[in-house]
């Protein structure tokens, strides 16, 4: 009886030449990780998705229902508080944007220190770089599904369902939604991330990422107080949105402090992280 073999057959394929696009093979391993945790799909999806349908909801009804008058215009000022709302006004986004940092972010790195994971992703063709685009790009994608998407889907549906005046009034609001957002996105992602590369506990870096999201508004209330002065308002975090927004959105604020300083605090803020994240990433890979 004859025997048949199979000779080896050479592969047709081509290598993927694309080395930029290393980073997405670990972001898209994360979010499929988060995706099977129920508590992070309640968590994460279901209160960011409430509040995006409520303001939707808002919009609509403000354009299609006869005689409705609410507390608020739909304005520029409207985007602002939608994106992040001011201490002012309740800070409802902030919460959310915790509970995406906190879930979704907080055992990122301090997951792969406590199984020694991050020698092992350096150890393949992936720099540190790839790495941390990597880490940084989940929690941007959520935030950014929280912020920057539903910031643009609102302004279409008011552009949509209004008259011309007001796409004509307020053409450049698309481009104050696309940098507040990404502003926001940065500085919340590093920050939460530099905390996860903290430590190997993910509760640690809670803790820290909560320390300062929370902490710094606080700080604020009690030297204003203290100080009787609004110029306070650079060590809060919130603030600084805050006055970066109104400056973004041509709407007023409640502190004296000119917005340059306060991009330039949340552009330290963001440098720092960046340091601190390549040193600590950086320290394994030359351990390795």
């Amino acid at each position: 009886m004859p025997i048949h073999t199979q000779d080896y057959r050479h592969w047709e394929g081509t290598l993927n030449p694309r080395h930029y696009m290393r980073w997405w093979i670990i972001t898209k391993a994360e979010l499929k990780l988060l995706a099977q945790r129920k508590i992070v799909r309640l968590i994460v999806a279901i209160p960011p998705v409430i509040y995006i349908i409520v303001h939707a909801v808002l919009v609509y009804i403000l354009n299609q229902v006869p005689g409705t008058s609410l507390w608020f215009e739909i304005d520029a000022g409207f985007f602002q508080q939608f994106l992040f709302r001011s201490p002012s006004t309740g800070p409802a986004s902030a919460f959310l944007i915790a509970l995406i940092a906190i879930f979704g972010g907080s055992g990122l790195i301090a997951t792969d220190l406590k199984n020694n994971a991050l020698s092992l992703y350096l150890s393949k063709p992936i720099s540190w770089i790839d790495y941390l685009i990597g880490k940084f790009a989940v929690i941007g994608i959520l935030i950014g599904c929280l912020t920057l998407v539903p910031g643009l889907l609102l302004f279409l549906e008011h552009a949509l369902l209004t008259d011309t005046t007001f796409l004509k009034e307020n053409y450049w609001l698309p481009l104050s939604i696309v940098a507040y957002s990404v502003l926001i996105t940065l500085s919340a992602s590093l920050l939460i991330l530099l905390f996860s590369s903290l430590t190997s506990n993910p509760r640690y870096a809670t803790i820290g990422f909560c320390a300062v999201w929370f902490g710094s508004p606080v700080i604020h209330g009690v030297l204003r107080v203290i100080m009787r002065s609004s110029r306070t308002a650079i060590v809060s975090i919130w603030a600084n949105y805050d006055i970066l927004g109104s400056a973004l959105f041509n709407a007023s604020h409640d502190h004296v402090v000119h917005w340059a300083w306060s991009f330039l605090v949340l552009l330290a803020l963001i440098a720092l992280c960046l340091f601190l994240l390549h040193r600590r990433i950086r320290a394994v890979e030359i351990v390795k």
